[in-house]
């Protein structure tokens, strides 16, 4: 590590120091946000820009700040590369040897690690680890990526938000916002109330209030979602269930992750449950029409 990089990440940890305190947040998801934040910049300055396309809680971040919950990986859609684990580390030692030395940050790249993950039904996805330092912190950043699902109508240019303005911001492809509802929705209807994930609904219920979509773009977005994941139209699914609001276990689940992630307490499962059921149904009749 250069003597720059050295001094530059002493001057920046205590300037992100003072927005944890500013913001009443952890200091280490203002980290964790600010290490994500510089790996995708570098990203941005390779090709494989075009490879890689943001989702998950990272985007939420995007759209939200501080309002998303936290999260402590990245998650993307691979397009257009093999998900080769080899081929994969390959990538991110591409990405972590990008030199920036103003942002005090140094990624490992001879110590990346990858391992399969099964939870992409079609196609393995790959975690991808790897050992980040600032000044004297160290800590090892974590990327899942899945690969086989579909963008609609196509990916995004983004603008991700810095949390220090004197640096540069990457400029990367994203899920749209339709295709991040789409995903939710799958997920909520496809695991219904087997589902340990109270994020996809958390997610989804922020996404719908705070967002602005294109109705017909979600439309289709949920049509093709649906059909590359091989889920077909059910009558008598759980999510638009009547009873399914007042699911003892799920807000059970809901009460644990809302402590877990510190947030309004105030919003119940069932009042999210029922906000989807009204949101939500219409498209999923529309399913049964083929539409």
């Amino acid at each position: 590590m250069s003597e720059k990089v050295k001094n530059s990440g002493r001057s920046i940890r205590a300037k992100l120091l003072n927005i944890a305190k500013q913001e009443n947040i952890f200091f280490q998801t203002i980290l964790t946000r600010y290490f994500q934040e510089r790996l995708l910049y570098r990203m941005s300055l390779t090709q494989y820009k075009e490879h890689f396309y943001l989702k998950g809680g990272a985007l939420m971040y995007a759209y939200e700040r501080f309002a998303a919950r936290p999260t402590l990986d990245i998650d993307f859609l691979g397009a257009n590369i093999s998900n080769d684990s080899d081929n994969i580390i390959k990538a991110f030692k591409e990405i972590g040897a990008v030199p920036y030395d103003e942002d005090g940050v140094s990624f490992d790249i001879n110590h990346i690690t990858a391992k399969d993950i099964t939870e992409f039904k079609d196609y393995h996805g790959i975690r991808i680890s790897i050992p980040v330092t600032m000044d004297t912190i160290a800590q090892v950043m974590t990327m899942d990526i899945g690969f086989g699902d579909i963008v609609t109508p196509n990916p995004v240019l983004l603008d991700y938000p810095i949390l220090l303005s004197h640096l540069p911001m990457a400029n990367i492809l994203a899920y749209s916002i339709e295709t991040v509802i789409a995903e939710k929705m799958h997920a909520v209807i496809d695991l219904a109330d087997q589902s340990s994930r109270m994020k996809d609904y958390y997610d989804l219920y922020h996404i719908l209030i705070t967002q602005v979509y294109d109705k017909s773009i979600l439309q289709e977005a949920i049509k093709r979602t649906f059909e590359n994941r091989h889920t077909c139209y059910d009558i008598d699914t759980m999510l638009f269930r009547v009873d399914y609001p007042n699911n003892a276990n799920m807000q059970t689940r809901w009460k644990a992750f809302m402590r877990k992630i510190t947030a309004n307490s105030d919003l119940t499962f069932a009042n999210v449950v029922r906000y989807l059921q009204v949101e939500l149904k219409p498209y999923w009749e529309n399913l049964k029409d083929g539409q």
